[in-house]
């Protein structure tokens, strides 16, 4: 299994507007983007601090690494829509992407080179 947690810094008063265009824009399509489903969605800290922004974790899987790149490689201009308008929004966003580190890691594929 391969996690992806994406941290979304932003102000207390946008979590509601990301997590709705979460709902509304992005979820909706989830289903062609193959086997990405959301697993978790949570705040740090749990409570809006004056002038002090808050972190938005979105917590993703994928089957497998293949299916990590796969992903990235079917999204569609209404995903990076979405991104670019969160990105409006945030302070800062950073993507991890985990795996289990007692795990053998992945190796590339080869490219065919027959003639």
């Amino acid at each position: 299994m391969i996690h992806i947690l994406d941290e979304i810094v932003l102000q207390p008063s946008q979590v509601a507007t990301v997590l709705a265009w979460l709902e509304q824009r992005y979820l909706p399509g989830l289903a062609a983007r193959h086997t990405l489903s959301l697993a978790q969605r949570w705040v740090s800290p749990p409570v809006a601090v004056p002038d002090s922004p808050t972190t938005l974790w979105l917590l993703w899987q994928v089957p497998e690494p293949y299916a990590y790149y796969t992903m990235r490689g079917t999204a569609g201009p209404e995903v990076e829509a979405f991104w670019r308008d969160v990105d409006q929004l945030c302070v800062s966003r950073r993507r991890h992407v985990l795996a289990d580190a007692a795990q053998p890691l992945a190796q590339p594929l080869e490219k065919n080179h027959a003639q």
